[in-house]
């Protein structure tokens, strides 16, 4: 524990002095594109190498390396430098899934090429899927792989878009993880390939070679994040770009891993983005927190008051309190399953644990998301007029959040995940455990003294989101009903597990905060934060997780207006 507080605390003060001064900067003064060439804002680059070089970025996410820390520590002390600055963030969340990916499925000699630098801070990495005329339906993807003389080595071509730290200067050299059709893939996302394209070639001993045809063509002008370059790439336009296959080449059929290899990459970047979001939110909590304890407004039985002492701002603190510590909860118990699934010895326990990080990873990142920006809505509501102005931060990270409900697939995209695949894996065995975990937390804590309310609503919320369960099943079983309910109902879904187990999370949190409570003295230090976790849970299981009980019964009227009414209807001529 000793260990523990020093690594948190090292690491708050490196987001305090370190990183939040280059926050509103580079709002201010944003990406620059000119003549060919993507400058970061003043500061970026120093903070980047700052973070790489000293042991808060890639090298100690890489869990599989030597001297990475747990994941559960590692974003545990990511978390205030990622809140302070996260236009910052994407840098090294995708720098180290870059490196992940070359990690798990390069060859020792692609490791020994690229890591060192990636690690160090030299080079930065990136994710590639998205083109012009393939967003979501990555399947779509035009830019195509050649092959050459090695079998490793093949020419790429085309258009990538949309592509976060894709430039930038904050580096010597950016390694793009590219998906790719080689001319004999299959059509559809089963014919691509992934490729290891630098933007400077690396040799064989890790030195930098020459351009590698990497064009950056624009940079999105974007409505936050406006340090963070988003850039629109052209691979090949001089027939000169070339990439280092990650797997084998296409089989028989066409078919290659490429995009399997990817989600690894993906699957780690969508509970970051879950969890990038929650630390937004926190953040802007924090700020509200402490201006209506200065702003002073109103009276109180005669007496001007600070804003604090109003019921409805009161109400827009223990919201946004309960709902950023309850989604906290819920991606740590992710991060764990995810230490567990990559270290245990009991292979049977890492498959377990591998399903549940499997079924969360949808819930962080949609409902994580999507929450953050509400959340985000009540501190500048907090603020009120001043809110509203560039004056106070919290208008930036309303700005910088909503991206984050896009980011790594829509909202729909994770909705549809979660019962399409997550609840039918292996014959619905995984969901079924799952789920049978939160019954047997409610089972074992009904009685919890003082808690009994809680617990009851706990339960109730329980056997809904089983009703939900059920005619989810139902209609996966009458294929003439499947797509379109499913679809139509597939985000409400994932809010009624996701609020389901969050409920459980926070009320997991309440039970040892109210026995630990009993034994503290009245002047304890670390009463009010136990207190307030019992608060939390309160608030939350009493406002928020009845919302599942209408979606339950939303979903179960499963009402098809949507579906039938003319196009025409929903246009504004």
């Amino acid at each position: 524990m000793d260990d523990i507080d020093l690594i948190l605390t090292e690491a708050y003060r490196v987001a305090r002095e370190v990183v939040s001064p280059i926050n509103a900067e580079g709002d201010k003064n944003p990406v620059k594109f000119a003549n060919g060439v993507v400058t970061s804002p003043p500061g970026y680059k120093e903070v980047y190498q700052f973070l790489q070089k000293n042991g808060w970025g890639s090298s100690s996410e890489c869990v599989e390396l030597e001297g990475g820390m747990p994941l559960l520590l590692y974003k545990a002390a990511y978390e205030p430098i990622s809140a302070a600055c996260p236009a910052m963030g994407s840098n090294v969340k995708l720098t180290t899934g870059a490196a992940n990916l070359i990690i798990d499925f390069g060859t020792e000699a692609d490791k020994a090429r690229f890591l060192p630098k990636m690690l160090s801070g030299d080079q930065q990495g990136t994710m590639n899927l998205t083109e012009p005329s393939a967003g979501s339906d990555v399947g779509d993807a035009l830019t195509r792989s050649y092959p050459t003389e090695d079998p490793r080595i093949w020419k790429i071509k085309g258009p990538k878009m949309f592509i976060t730290a894709g430039d930038g200067s904050i580096c010597e050299n950016t390694i793009h993880m590219v998906l790719a059709r080689p001319p004999q893939g299959a059509k559809g996302s089963a014919g691509l390939g992934l490729y290891i394209v630098p933007k400077f070639w690396v040799n064989e001993d890790g030195s930098m070679g020459k351009p590698n045809d990497v064009t950056t063509i624009a940079i999105e002008h974007k409505m936050g994040l406006h340090g963070s370059a988003t850039c629109m790439l052209n691979f090949g336009e001089n027939d000169d770009c070339y990439g280092i296959m990650l797997g084998s080449a296409p089989d028989e059929k066409g078919h290659s891993k490429g995009l399997a290899m990817m989600f690894n990459m993906m699957n780690e970047s969508r509970i970051g983005t879950g969890h990038n979001a929650n630390n937004q939110a926190s953040e802007a909590y924090a700020l509200a927190s402490q201006y209506t304890i200065d702003r002073v407004q109103g009276y109180i039985k005669g007496e001007r008051v600070p804003i604090i002492k109003h019921a409805d701002i009161r109400r827009m603190l223990l919201d946004m309190k309960a709902h950023t510590e309850g989604i906290r909860a819920m991606i740590y118990k992710g991060f764990y399953c995810l230490d567990i699934a990559a270290n245990a010895s009991d292979k049977a326990k890492a498959k377990e644990c591998a399903d549940i990080a499997s079924i969360l990873t949808p819930l962080v990142k949609c409902y994580g998301s999507e929450t953050a920006v509400l959340m985000t809505a009540e501190a500048i509501q907090c603020l009120g007029g001043v809110g509203y102005t560039k004056d106070y931060p919290v208008e930036q990270y309303m700005r910088d959040s909503k991206v984050l409900t896009i980011w790594e697939g829509t909202s729909f995209i994770h909705g549809k995940d979660l019962v399409g695949r997550k609840m039918t894996m292996d014959n619905g065995e995984p969901f079924k455990k799952w789920m049978g975990s939160i019954k047997d937390f409610i089972d074992s804590n009904n009685n919890a003294a003082g808690l009994q309310k809680e617990m009851a609503t706990l339960e109730k919320a329980y056997l809904s989101a089983e009703e939900v369960w059920q005619t989810i099943a139902s209609w996966q079983a009458n294929k003439s009903e499947e797509g379109a309910l499913v679809n139509l109902y597939a985000i409400r879904t994932l809010f009624v597990f996701a609020q389901l187990y969050v409920g459980m999370c926070l009320m997991d949190q309440a039970i040892v905060a109210s026995k630990t409570i009993a034994g503290l003295d009245d002047d304890h230090f670390d009463l009010n934060f136990y207190k307030g976790k019992v608060a939390s849970a309160r608030y939350y299981v009493s406002n928020s997780l009845p919302n599942v009980f209408t979606l339950s019964q939303i979903i179960k009227n499963a009402d098809t207006t949507v579906l039938e009414v003319p196009e025409e209807v929903l246009i504004v001529s």
